[in-house]
């Protein structure tokens, strides 16, 4: 007998709490903690190990109830491969260059093995339609890698990837509520699991980071959606009728123009753009007295406002000029943020 879908829903979510308190427990029994230093955005311990509960606790789901499509031996071997990885850099450490090689064998092996997850199909995005095989695997292999670091990379603050994880999820899981309702099930399933972690993060006394075990499993399964959703080999139905590549930029709008502009910075400078820092744009927000939140909460905003203009004006305008009409709202942002961030300083 199946079990309805919002009993389900509120098992996992249940589920997911228990698994995150005793997973907070354990955490200082073995002093698994981030211990504050220079760059960091908090000033005591706290365990970043809530990653570790999150993606167990979704790959159970994904063996159970996930769609037919994503139950493949390389995905589940993608998934085990990240989760110890994030296990040990949790805990112990790995260095970026070892993270790197290996985020880029099993993205690889995605784009060659599953050419159901390769992006093939620009849908018209800079007068591009279909790709070929080559240019397909090399570009699908490079979109993985920077998606998976850019949800590494905005984990930085309170709430800022788990939010934008749960956009990134509801919106692509809606372009096959009428489709594929297996996907859009498993992705409620997974916004389910991630709604307690939002309490433990902003919680001050049991306060948890989700680590690289929930930003690497995040960002992998948010590229395989993408992949998934801008093949044309799948059927979808994107929401306002919005064009597919354009839908899945605008989901992942804020992660990739940070990690863009970050990434930009550190190469200008002469550094690895894998090193850390505080240039990132929610550094730059706690910089100007926000809070965690507020912070969280401005970034998401501006990427609502992007898919709001994107739903409200594409029946005016084509896709690539809608794509201008973005960068110039972008634009507006970084040059309104520089702006202000000047008067700020100004003032002190």
């Amino acid at each position: 007998m199946a079990i309805p879908h919002l009993l389900l829903l509120l098992a996992f979510a249940f589920i997911s709490a228990a698994g995150l308190l005793a997973m907070f427990k354990l955490s200082f029994k073995y002093k698994w903690f981030d211990v504050p230093i220079e760059r960091s955005s908090h000033t005591r311990i706290v365990p970043r190990t809530a990653g570790i509960s999150i993606a167990l606790l979704a790959i159970i789901a994904l063996v159970f109830w996930g769609p037919d499509d994503f139950q493949s031996p390389i995905i589940y071997l993608s998934y085990i491969t990240f989760f110890l990885i994030g296990i040990y850099d949790d805990i112990k450490h790995v260095n970026a260059s070892s993270k790197f090689w290996a985020q880029l064998i099993i993205a690889a092996s995605i784009s060659i093995f599953l050419p159901n997850f390769r992006i093939d199909n620009f849908y018209g995005v800079l007068g591009i339609n279909a790709i070929g095989e080559v240019f397909s695997i090399t570009f699908t292999t490079f979109v993985f890698v920077v998606v998976i670091n850019a949800y590494n990379l905005i984990d930085g603050i309170d709430g800022l990837a788990a939010s934008f994880s749960v956009f990134a999820i509801y919106l692509i899981g809606l372009c096959f509520k009428d489709i594929n309702l297996s996907i859009f099930q498993f992705c409620n399933i997974l916004i389910a699991i991630l709604l307690p972690f939002f309490f433990i993060n902003f919680s001050k006394k049991r306060k948890m980071f989700l680590g690289d075990t929930g930003s690497l499993f995040l960002g992998t399964t948010i590229i395989l959606f993408v992949g998934y959703l801008l093949n044309s080999n799948n059927a979808a139905h994107v929401p306002s009728n919005m064009n597919r590549a354009l839908y899945a930029l605008v989901a992942l709008c804020y992660p990739l123009l940070d990690t863009l502009r970050v990434f930009t910075l550190r190469l200008t400078r002469g550094q690895s753009p894998f090193k850390a820092d505080k240039s990132h744009l929610h550094h730059k927000l706690l910089g100007l007295g926000f809070s965690h939140f507020t912070t969280t909460a401005s970034l998401l905003t501006f990427n609502i406002i992007i898919y709001v203009v994107n739903c409200s004006i594409l029946d005016h305008v084509d896709v690539n000029a809608l794509l201008v009409i973005d960068f110039m709202l972008i634009g507006f942002f970084f040059i309104g943020g520089l702006w202000y961030t000047r008067l700020n300083r100004a003032k002190r």
